[in-house]
C-alpha cells in the first residue's frame, strides 16, 4: 500500500482520503535553494583479481534540472538503509528530488522497516518535503524537499529502532544550513545490531566530525535495547562546513580502552564482558595498556555491551562494539568486540576502520579540496555510499582496492 506523508511545522498532516489520493499536494512558493552543484565521478582503482572496477558500476551523469527525479536503485551494493538515508542527506542540501525503487529487495523482509520510515519521517519534517511511498513495507520511494531552515528537533521513533541512523541523516543538513547550535534530541534505540552504538558515536564518529570541521556534542541519558527501545540521544550540533582530510596511515598502539555495561542486568555481566576481552587481548600479545570499565546505564529495558576503543598515535580512534541479545554468551559479546579490533589491527597503516570509512565518505565529498585516507577494509557499505553521493553530486570519488590480502585500501576524493 502506498503511503503519502506530508509535513507542516513539524506536525504531520492526516492520510488523504481514498478519493483524494489523486490529487497533487501543494506547497507555498520558495525561493531556490542554493543548491550543490549535481552528479558525477566516481571510479575504482582496482587490481585485475578483483574484476575491473568491481561488483559496483561506473555511476555516471549530466546535471539534472531540479524538476528531474534523482533515480537509484535501492537493491544496489550494500542494498541497505544507507542508501535511502544519504539519499535523504543530499536531497534537502541540493533540492534535488529523487526516486528509489527496490528499496532493500534482497532483504529478509524487503521494503522500508519502521526505522527507515522515522528516518523519511524527520527528513521530511526537517524540509517540509513531499513524498509518496512511505509505507511499511514499499520498496518505493519519492521525495520532494521543499526549502528548510534548521531549528530544534525532538523525535520519538517509537520503538528500539537506531537513533544514531536518524541523527547521522539530519547532521549535515542541519550543521550547514543553521546560523546558530541545534539541539536534536531523539528516543528509540541506542545499541542496535547493524547501526552505529552510542559508544562508537561518543569515542569516533564525534571525533572524526572535529577532526573535518564539524563539531557537535553528545550525550545519553538513557540507553535503549531491543525490543523495549526507549533509550535518549541527545546532540547539540554547531553550524559549520566540512573541511578537506588527509590521513594515509596510524601511529603505534597507545593504549585500548573499553566499556563493559549492562542495564538493569547483574553487574556479574559486565564484569565477564570485561575479562573475556582481556584474556582474548592478553593472549594476541598486544603490549598496550587495557583500561576497561565496568558500568550500569540507565534504561527502561535490559541489555548489555562491550566496546573496545583503540587509540593509535595520530590517528582517530576506532572502536568496536560486541552486542548482547537472548540466548548469547557474555563471552560470545566480548568476542564480537575482540575479533573486530584485532581484524582492524592486523592491516598496517589502514588509518580509518571500515564502519567508519563510509560515514565520513559524504562530509568529505561536500569538503571544498582534495581528501585522501586509508581504510583498513573497503567495504560494500563503502562503495555503495560513493555510488549514491555520485548520483547527487559532482565529484570524483576513487576507492583503490588493496592488492593483496592484510594491505589497506585507500579513498581520494576530489
Amino acid at each position: 500500500m502506498e503511503g503519502r506523508l506530508r509535513w507542516n511545522n513539524g506536525r504531520a498532516l492526516p492520510e488523504a482520503r481514498p478519493e483524494d489520493r489523486c490529487a497533487r499536494k501543494r506547497w507555498v512558493s520558495h525561493a531556490p535553494h542554493d543548491a550543490i552543484p549535481p552528479p558525477v565521478r566516481v571510479s575504482w582503482n582496482a587490481p585485475e583479481k578483483h574484476g575491473q572496477p568491481g561488483d559496483v558500476p561506473l555511476v555516471t551523469a549530466s546535471t539534472y534540472p531540479s524538476e528531474r527525479l534523482v533515480d537509484l536503485d535501492g537493491s544496489h551494493g550494500e542494498g541497505g538503509g544507507q542508501i535511502l538515508r544519504t539519499a535523504l542527506s543530499l536531497s534537502l542540501l541540493t533540492g534535488l528530488p529523487f526516486r528509489m525503487t527496490s528499496i532493500r529487495a534482497n532483504r529478509d523482509q524487503p521494503g522500508l522497516r519502521p526505522q527507515h520510515l522515522k528516518a523519511v519521517a524527520a527528513a521530511a519534517m526537517l524540509g517540509q518535503a513531499e513524498v509518496t511511498g512511505a509505507a511499511a513495507g514499499s520498496r518505493e520511494l519519492v521525495f520532494r524537499p521543499g526549502a528548510y531552515s534548521p531549528a530544534d528537533l525532538t523525535i520519538d521513533i517509537g520503538t528500539a529502532g537506531s537513533t544514531s541512523l536518524v541523527l547521522q541523516t539530519l547532521h549535515l543538513p542541519l550543521a550547514m544550513r543553521a546560523e546558530t547550535a541545534v539541539r536534536v534530541v531523539l528516543t528509540g534505540g541506542t545499541f542496535n545490531p547493524k547501526a552505529p552504538a552510542y559508544p562508537f558515536l561518543e569515542h569516533t564518529w564525534r571525533a572524526y566530525l572535529a577532526a573535518l570541521g564539524l563539531p557537535i556534542a553528545l550525550a545519553m541519558p538513557a540507553a535503549g535495547f531491543y525490543p523495549r527501545g526507549g533509550g535518549r540521544l541527545e546532540a547539540w550540533i554547531e553550524p559549520a562546513m566540512p573541511k578537506a582530510w588527509v590521513q594515509t596511515g596510524r601511529g603505534s598502539l597507545r593504549r585500548i580502552l573499553g566499556i563493559a555495561g549492562v542495564a538493569n542486568l547483574s553487574d556479574n555481566i559486565a564484569g565477564r564482558l570485561r575479562d573475556r576481552a582481556v584474556q582474548r587481548l592478553r593472549a594476541q600479545g598486544l603490549t598496550a595498556d587495557v583500561e576497561i570499565e565496568a558500568v550500569r546505564w540507565p534504561s527502561p529495558g535490559q541489555g548489555a555491551a562491550l566496546s573496545l576503543i583503540a587509540e593509535h598515535e595520530g590517528a582517530i580512534p576506532a572502536t568496536f562494539v560486541g552486542l548482547g541479545q537472548r540466548g548469547k554468551s557474555s563471552e560470545d559479546v566480548a568476542d564480537e568486540a575482540v575479533d573486530q579490533l584485532l581484524a582492524f589491527e592486523a592491516v598496517d597503516q589502514g588509518a580509518v576502520d571500515p564502519h567508519s570509512a563510509d560515514q565520513i565518505l559524504l562530509p568529505l565529498a561536500l569538503a571544498e579540496g582534495r581528501s585522501i585516507y586509508t581504510v583498513s577494509q573497503t567495504t560494500d557499505h563503502l562503495r555503495t555510499n560513493a555510488v549514491t553521493i555520485g548520483a547527487f553530486l559532482d565529484r570524483p570519488i576513487t576507492i583503490e582496492e588493496p592488492s593483496t590480502e592484510g594491505q589497506h585500501g585507500r579513498v581520494v576524493v576530489g
